[in-house]
């Protein structure tokens, strides 16, 4: 009997790292399973055969997402045509909804079943796609405690499974209780800039970014800064305009910096829940084009956009969005969090209650079993 064939689809770094997480709890279970995607280096390392790698697939916003309609047309006809050909027993779709959610119904459509894991944030924004989600999907498996709910009450059927993160920080931790080693001796305070795993969130975050640390070297002259690079970002432009002894560019080592830094300065995504974990203090920016801002205000429709105070439904963290992102209001932020410890013991404690809403240890595995079940 020939193996089970399983083909998962995600678009961009947190689903690679998600479904990186997947595939090794899926192989570990039935190591025979034939396992195929869209993805990165994470799925890959676990034992996916990549169709198509995420450096090629992760663009946002409504006029990137114009500017590579060819590209993308190129993905889904050759995607579609590898699904005819190896017909997989199942299909496992990870976020990335603009692409996943079409994708759902054209595998409905050859009779495939489809799981949708790491739940699209239709709560959030473009509610009308949980119409698409509950006709299009056998199952919808999620990582956050609020999204079983609404999506049970659109009829769905939703099962929240704790989220993956948990175990990952829980194994670094493990491994690396106190790194200091990337932070410099006497760095008081030592920063993280996180302007994001994309080339257009890099291009409109990390100029602010510098900008605002150079700002706050000089009320404290002992600063260190480390900048986070993601997989596949091209920051040596950047570098050379900030070369500077108290400037780190660091690539692949974001959870060091989070566990080693007093303060984080984050675009606003998967990294910010990563910290919280961490229970380290931090701000979150958040930049987009003109027009995909605009559409953006007319079609969200929750009141922050940061998972930790999404989960804790207050704000807790600061968010500053498009014109708020400012040098001014970043610096001012950042002055009260690393001089103020009243405030700074107030968002600590607010990670700490965030972090106890979100499941038990085991995500990966829970998914995993009962993705099997389909097979």
């Amino acid at each position: 009997m020939a193996s089970k064939h399983i083909f998962i689809s995600a678009g961009e770094l947190s689903g690679d790292i998600h479904g990186g997480n997947l595939v090794a709890a899926i192989r570990k279970k039935q190591p025979e399973i034939r396992i195929s995607a869209i993805g990165g280096d994470n799925m890959s390392s676990a034992g996916a055969h990549l169709l198509y790698h995420i450096r090629e697939t992760s663009f946002m916003g409504f006029a990137e997402v114009v500017k590579h309609l060819p590209f993308i047309y190129k993905l889904w006809e050759k995607t579609l045509r590898y699904i005819d050909q190896t017909k997989p027993d199942l299909v496992v779709l990870i976020d990335y909804p603009g692409f996943n959610l079409r994708l759902a119904r054209a595998i409905t459509k050859r009779n495939i079943p489809v799981v949708y894991y790491i739940s699209p944030q239709v709560w959030a924004w473009h509610q009308s796609r949980v119409k698409k989600i509950k006709k299009y999907t056998r199952m919808v498996l999620c990582i956050l405690p609020f999204e079983e709910d609404w999506l049970k009450n659109h009829g769905v059927n939703a099962h929240f499974v704790g989220h993956p993160l948990i175990d990952q920080v829980a194994k670094i931790r493990a491994i690396n209780p106190v790194s200091e080693s990337i932070k410099p001796e006497n760095a008081t305070p030592y920063i993280g800039l996180f302007p994001g795993s994309r080339k257009q969130e890099v291009q409109r975050h990390l100029p602010v970014m510098l900008k605002a640390v150079h700002q706050l070297k000089e009320n404290y002259p002992d600063l260190h800064v480390a900048v986070s690079i993601a997989p596949d970002i091209d920051m040596s432009a950047y570098e050379k305009e900030n070369t500077r002894v108290w400037i780190h560019w660091l690539r692949n080592q974001n959870h060091r910096i989070m566990q080693s830094a007093g303060l984080l300065i984050m675009s606003s995504g998967t990294a910010t829940l990563e910290a919280t974990l961490f229970q380290t203090p931090l701000i979150v920016i958040y930049r987009l084009s003109n027009i995909s801002y605009l559409m953006g205000r007319l079609l969200v429709k929750v009141p922050f956009i940061s998972i930790a105070n999404l989960i804790a439904d207050e704000k807790g963290i600061t968010e500053l969005i498009q014109h708020d992102a400012t040098v001014d209001n970043i610096v001012k932020e950042a002055e009260a969090l690393l001089d103020n410890s009243e405030y700074r013991d107030q968002m600590i404690q607010f990670l700490s209650i965030v972090t106890g809403k979100l499941g038990e240890s085991g995500a990966s595995g829970r998914a995993a079993e009962m993705i099997l079940k389909f097979l």
